[in-house]
């Protein structure tokens, strides 16, 4: 049963339930997909917004920096390549007059979407050549409005929407059949889909509804899902609040393969059988993500069954990971999640004659390619990339090195930082990680002429690829520090300024840009800062001092030039 279930509270008159031990029972023994919890994911989402991420709620840096995007755009553009060449257009069907449509679902922030548009427009000198601007066209989705609001109104996508390059869509990944772009107006269906897809989902299928099961001694068993509660009463069975504080409880019922699924989701039963009949699974855990698979039937027919799906999540590749017997473990993280079985979307991919690539690991964040539509011999360029750029050093390896050296070395060179730097694809968040390293090191006597240069480009670099999402992670304030290390002040200016627009206003940026003024010259502009530090600030000591300094200045300058009247 679902949310019309032993309820407490919401006007169905029903009388509260308890279980044995006292908790109230919210939901008794529901399959896992019909539960109640998914309805808390999506007004979670929904309530947060952005927040959800800018505030640190959810975490996310393995699949929101430079490194994974570059990663990612590599495999693209390898998939670009083979469907816009001679024998892909054939193999394809693709009709070079159109785009290939790139589509990121659940877009969130729209970060990864801004860096993974970033770095692919790096490769704009190799793009195949098509008859249209450009060979892609990238649409960034979620179910809620409030995120599109937010990627339309922000200005790092800006020079994207005047290219045409991006457009928007509210998405349900788990219900919708058509796309509606919204900068466009244009409708995405069968008969409108030229060419393939490319569809990205990262940390979105370990989100999207699940069915559960186990495997005990050779017999297939549904797992169903009791929802707890401690409190004596809980008045609003919508509230995501309830994300923190439900506890599940699991039973298991005897199924039997054959009919599990039904209607469209019949095609996972064969799935469901193979893995009973697989002697190494004879006592085994298993989730079927049939959300995510819910959306990838819908996109495979859109596409008239042309789908590239490149996706990265807390996952199981292979089928020996399930092994053994426990409760799905659902993990709380703001929202929640749980494990995504690569295993069954590849089977789901191979069933309908396609084929999958993936990151070799078992521990730690998984990356795979899942290919429908063309022989596996036609997209050579994109297989050769997944294998160059995921399968020997993949976005979990940079995650963890880069938090190892920030946890384990304690005063790292100036030349680690920068190689560090340089490896993320000059990410702004690893910056920000050692902006104080490089601060302190990066002026005379630490560093040569030919370093600062150095830095300098990198700085660039990574100023080219700052999405501000977070007022608290102001990175142009710390970029501003840096260059006042450098002694370049006009530079730290250009920066304080940008930060006052991004970050809002604020007593310490005024007092630096003071500073500035002051070693280039401007000592007008600089009192003026120094004053509106102190406006914000009234007790900050230092703007104080050197407002009272620049104010003698200026009076002495005064004193001079009526002097030589």
């Amino acid at each position: 049963m679902s949310s019309s279930g032993y309820l407490n509270g919401t006007g169905r008159n029903q009388k509260p339930k308890f279980a044995p031990h006292g908790a109230l029972i919210l939901e008794d023994k529901s399959r896992l997909s019909h539960s109640m919890i998914w309805n808390w994911m999506r007004a979670f989402y929904d309530q947060q917004g952005v927040g959800a991420w800018s505030n640190g709620i959810v975490p996310n840096f393995v699949t929101t920096n430079c490194c994974i995007a570059k990663m990612y755009a590599q495999v693209i553009f390898g998939y670009l390549s083979d469907v816009f060449s001679p024998s892909g257009i054939k193999q394809f069907n693709a009709d070079p007059k159109e785009p290939m449509y790139i589509m990121e679902l659940g877009a969130g922030h729209g970060k990864f979407s801004f860096l993974l548009l970033k770095q692919m427009m790096r490769l704009k000198e190799f793009f195949p050549k098509t008859e249209s601007k450009y060979p892609f066209k990238f649409i960034m989705t979620d179910f809620t409005e409030n995120n599109i609001i937010f990627w339309r109104n922000h200005p790092s996508l800006q020079p994207f929407i005047k290219m045409g390059i991006v457009d928007f869509a509210k998405f349900d990944a788990e219900h919708d059949v058509e796309i509606q772009l919204i900068v466009s107006g244009k409708r995405l269906n069968k008969h409108t889909v030229k060419n393939p897809m490319v569809l990205v989902a990262n940390y979105i299928f370990d989100t999207l509804r699940h069915e559960a099961f186990r495997i005990h001694d050779g017999k297939l068993q549904e797992a169903l899902i009791t929802i707890e509660s401690d409190r004596d009463a809980e008045p609003d069975l919508n509230d995501p609040g309830l994300i923190k504080r439900f506890r599940p409880k699991w039973t298991y019922k005897n199924i039997s393969h054959k009919e599990y699924f039904t209607g469209r989701q019949a095609d996972l039963n064969p799935i469901l059988e193979r893995m009973v009949t697989r002697t190494a699974l004879r006592n085994s855990s298993i989730l079927i993500p049939v959300g995510g698979i819910n959306c990838l039937r819908n996109l495979i027919e859109l596409t008239s069954g042309r789908l590239f799906f490149l996706s990265g999540d807390k996952a199981y590749n292979h089928e020996n990971e399930m092994k053994g017997l426990r409760d799905p473990h659902i993990a709380i993280h703001g929202s929640f999640s749980m494990m995504v079985n690569y295993d069954a979307v590849r089977r789901y991919f191979e069933s309908k004659g396609g084929f999958s690539m993936h990151t070799p690991y078992q521990d730690g964040f998984k990356v795979a390619a899942f290919v429908l539509g063309t022989p596996k011999s036609v997209v050579g360029s994109a297989r050769m990339a997944f294998l160059m750029a995921l399968q020997t050093f993949g976005p979990d390896n940079f995650s963890t090195l880069q938090r190892s050296i920030k946890d384990m070395v304690p005063n790292p060179s100036l030349k680690l930082v920068l190689s560090l730097l340089r490896l993320s694809g000059y990410d702004s968040d690893v910056f920000y990680k050692f902006k104080q390293f490089l601060i302190d090191k990066v002026g005379h006597p630490y560093a040569s002429e030919k370093i600062q240069q150095d830095v300098r480009k990198d700085i660039q670099e990574i100023y080219d690829c700052y999405y501000p999402l977070s007022k608290s992670k102001d990175v142009a304030f710390e970029i501003g520090r840096l260059f006042m290390s450098m002694k370049d002040y006009k530079a730290a200016m250009r920066f304080f300024i940008d930060s006052l627009r991004d970050c809002g206003e604020h007593h310490v940026t005024h007092y630096n840009l003071g500073l500035c003024h002051n070693y280039v010259g401007d000592f007008a502009s600089a009192l003026k800062s120094f004053n509106t530090s102190l406006e914000i600030k009234p007790d900050y000591h230092e703007a104080g001092e050197w407002s009272n300094r620049m104010a003698h200045k200026m009076s002495q300058i005064q004193g001079n030039v009526t002097g030589s009247k």
